[in-house]
């Protein structure tokens, strides 16, 4: 192998790197055509986790997006039902990869529910997921200022 400080011998062999803070514009032309004004919300979750690499969150991430834009929010009480709905074994997967990383990219939100029970002193906080509106201004932001850096270097 080379000796180039920049290449690392123990990573894996693959054309494109998925970490858990990564997005992905693969090179399918096709399929991610650029001169599109507009890509639909499961193309785009395509970005966060290709389905080339990550077929079962991908295939998850999409139930569960799809769910969460007809009901608009999704509790915990029915978050913890997702195998009857998502038809398979992949609550953990959801819980552990694809949802804390669809919230670092801004996609979804959490807010916490103060309830009280029946009983009198049992209390405690029920999560809601809903989605954030955070992913399409920090997607905004980032192609106003690209667009304006390309201006600067076209000047």
């Amino acid at each position: 192998m080379s000796d180039h400080p920049f290449v690392d011998e123990k990573a894996r062999k693959s054309t494109t790197i998925v970490t858990k803070h990564s997005l992905a514009i693969p090179e399918d032309e096709q399929k991610f055509k650029k001169s599109q004004r507009a890509w639909n919300w499961e193309k785009i979750v395509d970005l966060f986790f290709p389905e080339e690499q990550s077929p079962k969150r991908n295939k998850y991430a999409k139930i569960f997006l799809r769910e969460l834009k007809e009901e608009g929010e999704i509790d915990s009480e029915k978050l913890n039902a997702f195998d009857q709905w998502g038809h398979e074994k992949g609550k953990s997967n959801l819980k552990n990869n694809i949802l804390p990383k669809l919230r670092r990219l801004g996609v979804i939100k959490y807010e916490y529910l103060e309830y009280r029970g029946r009983r009198e002193g049992k209390q405690g906080r029920r999560k809601v997921i809903k989605p954030a509106r955070s992913f399409s201004s920090i997607l905004d932001s980032m192609a106003n200022g690209w667009a304006a850096y390309e201006s600067a270097a076209l000047e």
